[in-house]
């Protein structure tokens, strides 16, 4: 197995190095917002619409592979164009009618909807579309993951090892995590996070708040451990957060980390 840093230290110590990690996250989050490459990357997505959860199950049930989707005229507007030939998506769009208007503000009433098409950027051509800002950390550490899968045991969370569809790295399942067999040791760190943070059913925090989190846990357990070339700044940066929101979250993210730091190192030392 990979050898690992050795990391036994007093819990004071401990807790410093732990909240000196998280500054520096949240220092370099602020960073990669701000850089070329992100705005140039979160002003392309901000183009495209939200789909409802309805629309987006139609589209991975016609094409399941796609990415980024959107009208005829939409990728004529981005200077790309739909190829001949080429199948559109069918969504379903709101049909709404003026009813009222309120200080000069229009109320619309929704009456209906229509079914519209959609294509995946797979199927047009034109100007290039900047490529998305490197957000996975592929670095693995076999002992570090042995120690890992140990521990969620221990918390009654099952751990597999298996070919992802797509760009999935990890998924928490609620008691089970799948891994993609290209993923690090980071991504494994990141959904036992979940598990641990975000299973309860009161837990009402938003996506963007709870990869926050269970992101913060993982780049805080992967640095104390010795763990190179995190993109965890690019990943919660896509995520549009921000410095202040992730020292909102700090104690929560601290304790987590504390509690796998702990219990790994504990496992190992008394295995």
């Amino acid at each position: 197995m990979d050898s690992l840093v050795e990391t036994r230290c007093s819990a004071k110590d401990l807790n410093l190095s732990i909240q000196q990690h998280i500054k520096e996250l949240a220092q370099a989050t602020d960073e990669a917002r701000s850089s070329d490459e992100m705005l140039r990357y979160l002003d392309f997505c901000s183009r495209f619409h939200d789909y409802s959860l309805g629309n987006i199950w139609l589209i991975m049930q016609f094409k399941p592979d796609a990415t980024f989707v959107a009208g005829f005229h939409r990728w004529i507007s981005l200077n790309r164009f739909v190829r001949k030939g080429e199948r559109g998506i069918p969504i379903l769009a709101p049909i709404l009618v003026n009813e009222d208007e309120k200080d000069g503000i229009e109320i619309k009433r929704l009456v209906g909807f229509k079914v519209v098409y959609v294509f995946d950027v797979a199927q047009t051509e034109g100007e290039p579309l900047p490529p998305p800002p490197e957000w996975k950390s592929p670095e693995k550490n076999k002992e570090l993951n042995y120690r890992l899968v140990q521990f969620a045991k221990g918390c009654g969370i099952s751990v597999t090892f298996k070919n992802l569809l797509k760009e999935v790295q990890g998924v928490s399942k609620g008691g089970s995590i799948d891994i993609d067999l290209t993923a690090g040791s980071k991504t494994l760190v990141h959904e036992i996070a979940h598990e641990l943070m975000h299973k309860d059913k009161n837990n009402l925090q938003n996506r963007a708040i709870k990869e926050l989190e269970a992101e913060g846990v993982a780049f805080v357990v992967c640095k104390h451990f010795g763990l190179g070339n995190l993109n965890s700044p690019n990943y919660l940066a896509l995520f549009k957060l921000k410095s202040d929101e992730i020292f909102a979250h700090m104690e929560r993210i601290r304790d987590t980390a504390h509690k796998i730091i702990t219990a790994t190192d504990s496992y190992f030392h008394d295995a």
